[in-house]
């Protein structure tokens, strides 16, 4: 074989074809790689927009090309052994950008197209430079060709508007080259390894080879080997001075983040995690004939390697451990280059420890407060980057220096007053992760003076609403007092921070009325659900005036940024929302109502921001009853385009109401799941037990529970349908578990170490299909099962769960199952899923 490095620009440039074979699986890719491929993209376009073209490249993984049967001197075909998941990515992304430049730029498609994606002079399926599998060429060739209706329902289809949903929210309008920047990184910034199989070699040993003998080096591996190379004399003293202890004091994980930092300490944001052995590299090769140097590049280590040990266990009888214990259990990695840099001047006597406990107050306060607020993470590793680099230990203040530093407006740390407002609005249930939210909550107890510490490892330890997530009648004319619609009241305020606390029985609380929820909370040794159980019932009223008392303690406890120069903050942060309807995956739509709950906000403010804003995917936002609103119109005025025409050439159904199919809309718990929202998560997994129910008393209530909210909102019929199906499973030795949430459920589950696994789940109303669950768990971790799975279902009358929805949490009417033929197709569902299991267990 012949190896050399490429990049796609070299590897699909003149008149060639290359042609993934009818054996090979078909295109794969979803939401997480083409995540990862997209954050790898936008590091190399800060590198050029920095100006630092002889930074290192990324290097995406090799591409095995083996002589195609239509090879001749005027026809260069190749086919693809390895790496068509890569190429096939690469030119979709190609696809979106050209797609996008077409508006300012109408010479971009023929540009695009001639120079990478088409053979200008050849005919047929020979005219396509890539020509994907089979069962993909017809969504692949639609993008190519700029088809929307042919790539709708499919992968391909989903990959394609994932880059044009992130290039619309990428492209910034006074940058008039960033997205010229992609198209340059795509084509000339992603090293790729090609290897050329001669015709008689066997290809597929090649590929073999290269992929599955041998263990791959780590970087920190490839960092060892280099220091000690450097090291001809030295090498054994070093070894036992410093290396072997750097080692016993970090687990592998903590060396590679070990590794990475001592890199942004010293460059900042140049420093790239996945080319920490190349800048590890180029500083050792600096030194490479000075032992001494070499030596103290290691002794460096060493001291780096005790201030992250101090980070990753922190001891809590200290001010600074109290601190970095919050951090650790935030998760938030992000801050450790500031973290290094404030123990490097605690060891270098620049500060005290009290100084460095109040330095990461100001952190905690500006995590924790952006996180009420809302504000997206996804800059916080420049910011904390960028402080730690310059941040220098002859501030007269070092404490003060880095208030100052995350102060300015464009930081978002809000202030007193936005805090306020965002507490009593802003659905704190969807904001960062559950931990980050029980951790908030546990502060504002101990700011209450609690004698006892909440154990947040404590899997009973759950976020609690008190107004439940599934309220009652009882419930609905609890909270509204005034003649108020109570559905719109209870989207308003249910996931509110003055609506949350902790519990350890959340399953016992549910949806019972307040009065029985008072007798329980009166019981809990929290003073903040002692406070709650004092009042005399539970509405807007109450839970706006707990959400003020909240805020001052959290004045009190997580001091704001300096009011000076801080110049005007945007008065809400839409990222959220522009960031849900990004992630709207091809041929679904959405509502108003949707969007408010997820973001914290009324209905109408969301119209009318999306009426007077650029926002992607707008038009797909549509009444609760699936219907374009009166008032819609395109941003551009001279747009006359017919909306319903434009949805129906997206894959969305219409009927002659103009009504939007129901089977296409996503929820806001969807929306939540496509961006990893906490709440989705909770709901998604967590009445799924990894044990069997003990209590059998318990069980037999939530059975109950079951079958009367069943009966109540779905019928008798429906209700004895299920029954039917759950009495098959239990006849062929399945097991059936009931959720412990207010929305009562239920699930067929087969039990694989520990974990209980069901393929569907009963609720009240609705029979789900839960691919976010699924997507994680082995067998259907591969989509190739999950959409068997879903064409299986597709089989029922009535039933139509579209590609789009392979990462989520697809429905249908339980009502649906009294007709016979979907019944039928249910038990059959259940048995092949039983059958694939088989091999799991």
């Amino acid at each position: 074989m012949k190896a050399n490095e490429t990049t796609l620009r070299r590897l699909i440039q003149g008149e060639q074809q290359l042609l993934v074979p009818l054996y090979q699986r078909t295109y794969t890719w979803e939401r997480e790689q083409l995540m990862q491929l997209w954050a790898d993209v936008l590091t190399q376009v800060d590198v050029l927009a920095e100006g630092r073209r002889d930074a290192p490249s990324h290097f995406l993984g090799s591409v095995v090309l083996a002589p195609g049967p239509d090879l001749a001197p005027n026809r260069s075909q190749w086919i693809v052994v390895d790496g068509q998941q890569r190429l096939t990515t690469l030119m979709l992304a190609l696809c979106a950008v050209r797609d996008h430049l077409v508006a300012e730029d109408p010479g971009a498609v023929e540009r695009i197209n001639e120079l990478h994606l088409t053979n200008r002079f050849q005919h047929g399926e020979m005219r396509y430079r890539l020509l994907p599998t089979q069962r993909d060429r017809a969504a692949f060739k639609a993008c190519v060709d700029g088809t929307p209706e042919g790539r709708a329902d499919s992968l391909i289809g989903n990959a394609y508007q994932f880059f044009a949903t992130m290039l619309r929210k990428f492209d910034d309008p006074a940058d008039p080259h960033d997205i010229d920047r992609v198209e340059t990184v795509l084509l000339d910034r992603l090293n790729l390894v090609q290897i050329l199989v001669e015709k008689d070699d066997n290809a597929f040993r090649i590929f073999e080879s290269i992929n599955n003998t041998g263990m791959r080096l780590s970087q920190v591996d490839l960092i060892r080997n280099y220091v000690f190379m450097c090291l001809p004399t030295l090498g054994q003293h070093v070894y036992d001075t410093y290396w072997e202890p750097i080692q016993k004091l970090l687990d592998p994980k903590a060396m590679d983040q070990l590794m990475y930092l001592v890199l942004v300490l010293r460059h900042g944001e140049e420093a790239q995690y996945n080319a920490v052995y190349r800048g590890h590299q180029r500083l050792l090769t600096a030194m490479a004939h000075d032992e001494a140097r070499v030596e103290a590049y290691v002794r460096e280590l060493a001291r780096r390697a005790r201030h992250l040990k101090r980070i990753l266990s922190p001891d809590e009888d200290t001010p600074v451990g109290r601190r970095l214990s919050f951090l650790g259990e935030w998760q938030a990695a992000t801050t450790y280059p500031l973290v290094m840099k404030l123990l490097e001047f605690i060891e270098d006597g620049h500060v005290t420890e009290d100084e460095t406990a109040e330095a990461l107050l100001y952190v905690e306060s500006f995590l924790v407060r952006r996180l009420i607020a809302g504000v997206t993470t996804g800059n916080l590793n420049r910011i904390f980057q960028r402080i730690a680099v310059q941040l220098s230990p002859d501030e007269p203040s070092v404490p003060q220096a880095v208030r100052t530093a995350l102060s300015p407006a464009r930081l978002y740390w809000p202030s007193d007053e936005q805090l306020r407002e965002e507490i009593r609005n802003r659905a704190f249930y969807w904001q960062g992760r559950t931990a980050q939210q029980k951790l908030v909550l546990r502060r504002l107890e101990e700011a209450l003076g609690s004698k006892e510490r909440v154990d947040l490892s404590d899997k009973k330890i759950t976020i609690e609403h008190v107004l439940p997530q599934t309220p009652t009648a009882e419930w609905l004319n609890e909270i509204s007092l005034n003649g108020e619609d109570p559905d719109l009241l209870h989207r308003q305020l249910v996931h509110t921070l003055g609506n949350l606390t902790l519990s350890g029985y959340n399953s016992e609380l549910g949806n019972v009325s307040f009065a029985r929820k008072r007798d329980q909370l009166k019981q809990s040794g929290l003073v903040m659900n002692q406070e709650i159980a004092a009042a005399e019932r539970w509405g807007k009223a109450e839970i706006l005036v707990r959400a003020d008392r909240l805020t001052d303690r959290a004045l009190s406890i997580w001091p704001g940024p300096e009011e000076t120069n801080r110049g005007s903050a945007a008065s809400r942060d839409w990222t959220l929302l522009h960031n849900a309807l990004a992630a709207l995956p091809p041929a679904t739509w959405t509502s108003y109502s949707e969007l408010a709950e997820l973001i914290g906000s009324h209905a109408v403010p969301v119209g009318v921001h999306l009426a007077g804003n650029p926002v992607p995917n707008a038009h797909r936002v549509l009444t609760k009853s699936g219907q374009v609103s009166e008032g819609f119109r395109w941003q551009d005025s001279e747009d006359e385009r017919d909306v319903h025409d434009v949805l129906r050439g997206e894959g969305i159904r219409l009927d002659e109401a103009g009504r939007a199919a129901p089977d296409q809309w996503v929820s806001a718990r969807e929306l939540a799941e496509l961006l990893s929202l906490p709440g989705a998560a909770d709901l998604a997994e967590s009445e799924l037990t990894g044990e069997p129910e003990p209590d059998a008393e318990s069980v037999g209530e939530r059975e109950q529970r079951f079958l009367r909210q069943l009966n109540e909102q779905s019928g008798p019929q429906a209700a004895g349908a299920v029954q039917r199906v759950l009495d098959h499973w239990r006849v062929r030795g399945g097991e059936v578990q009931y959720g412990t949430a207010a929305g009562a459920s239920c699930a067929p589950v087969i039990r694989v170490g520990g974990r209980a696994i069901a393929v569907i789940r009963f609720y009240a109303k609705t029979i789900e299909v839960p691919f976010g669950t699924l997507k994680k768990r082995p067998p259907f971790d591969d989509q190739v099962l999950r959409e068997e799975l879903r064409q299986r279902l597709n089989d029922a009358p009535g039933v139509d769960i579209p590609v789009s929805k392979l990462e989520l949490y697809p429905s249908i009417k339980t009502t649906q199952l009294v007709n016979t033929e979907v019944f039928d197709v249910v038990v059959a569902v259940l048995d092949w899923f039983a059958a694939q299991m088989v091999v799991v267990r």
